[in-house]
């Protein structure tokens, strides 16, 4: 099997248009047998290209790292012919880290199957690995990471984003129940095994009485309460759960699963997505007039655009960050971020539009009518619009 053989784009735009529709819901979620968008040779194989064993986070590694730290031992010049996936694979067993994975990593000829049971003789018992960073492995792993992410990070802006790989044959998961604060949301997509995924809304949890079972990676406590969502996968089906959410599965078989991380904070300064928009819309630096603070616009108005550039947005983390002619202002209410973001496409695309037509075009309940008006009413103000 070619481990750099793409499936079919149009499935990757489907599959992709489908993960936006999840994320936009916001809720755990499931995408059943979307069909063949990784093969469990294709994934194993980047995994061995991305960790090879002559790459692995030995403690030997570890002591030179700490003293490099200290400033005791020469820095080591970065090999720029090896593929960097940022962090080391990582094996459990029975919940505790393996401090040097060496042994038990993928032999180059290995099979799935065959490196299973070898790992699992050497390890004395079931086991579990996680395989981060993997996109490394070539170009053809990082053109599906963006292909399948490229509507969602359109929504969020600039994210740090991965592959994630989970191997073994454990039957629960090595990290138990846990909650990933640093995420704004996980893909999970089942190659080999059944999986269980339960989900709790971290937001609605108790911070005195639930507590003590998050993060219990060993087990010694249980749930207080029933997940919220209970979903049962089988391989070809690609789950979804927010950042916000308690979560953790159960294995039966050796499993293989790739999760498609998206991280909640923008790789970028807020005041660097400021500065740019401010640019952006006027082009480079200019002395403003002031705001029309009375601007005020009806829906019989027609709406001129007066400038080429004028009027461009950017995600800042959870906050929609909108440039108007060398001003920026932050988007109030996230839950009509999107609905907001396609009056503002719509604008820029057209050098003039009836304001009927656009509330009838964007008006909804997250964005009602009266507000459709008032944020057109502000772009006057602000200058990029000329009611006639």
């Amino acid at each position: 099997m070619d481990p750099n053989k793409q499936p079919p784009r149009e499935l990757l735009d489907r599959t992709a248009s489908r993960m936006r529709e999840l994320f936009d819901d916001g809720s755990p979620g499931v995408i059943r047998a979307v069909g063949p968008v990784f093969t469990p040779e294709q994934v194993f194989e980047w995994i061995k290209q991305a960790h090879p064993r002559a790459n692995a986070n030995t403690s030997r590694d570890k002591i030179i790292a700490l003293k490099q730290s200290w400033g005791l031992s020469p820095p080591t010049p970065p090999d720029r012919a090896q593929a960097d996936p940022g962090r080391s694979a990582e094996i459990f067993r029975s919940g505790a880290l393996i401090l040097d994975p060496t042994p038990f990593l993928p032999n180059p000829a290995d099979t799935f199957n065959a490196w299973i049971e070898r790992a699992r003789a050497l390890l004395g018992g079931e086991f579990g690995m996680q395989a981060p960073g993997i996109e490394c492995a070539s170009w053809d792993a990082f053109e599906r990471l963006q292909a399948l992410l490229a509507p969602v990070l359109a929504l969020t802006g600039p994210r740090s984003h991965r592959f994630n790989a989970f191997l073994g044959d454990y039957r629960v998961t090595p990290f138990r129940f846990h909650v990933d604060p640093h995420h704004e949301c996980v893909f999970q997509y089942v190659l080999t095994g059944r999986r269980r995924g339960l989900f709790w809304d971290g937001l609605t949890l108790s911070e005195d009485r639930d507590a003590a079972w998050v993060e219990d990676t060993n087990a010694l406590h249980t749930p207080r309460r029933e997940p919220d969502t209970i979903i049962d996968l089988e391989p070809g089906d690609l789950v979804f759960w927010p950042g916000t959410h308690v979560h953790g599965f159960e294995v039966d078989g050796p499993s293989l699963a790739l999760s498609i991380v998206v991280d909640r904070a923008s790789p970028r300064q807020k005041q660097d997505v400021v500065a740019g928009l401010e640019i952006a819309t006027i082009a480079g630096r200019a002395a403003l007039p002031a705001i029309d603070e009375d601007a005020a616009v009806n829906p019989d108005h027609e709406l001129i655009r007066r400038s080429p550039f004028g009027l461009a947005y950017e995600r800042f983390d959870d906050t929609l960050i909108v440039g108007v002619c060398g001003r920026t202002i932050e988007w109030p209410d996230p839950g009509s971020v999107a609905v907001a973001m396609g009056l503002f496409d719509q604008l820029r695309s057209s050098e003039r539009a009836v304001a009927r037509d656009l509330i009838h075009a964007h008006a909804c309940a997250r964005l009602p009518a009266d507000d459709v008006i008032g944020v057109l009413s502000m772009l006057v103000g602000l200058g990029y619009l000329r009611p006639e």
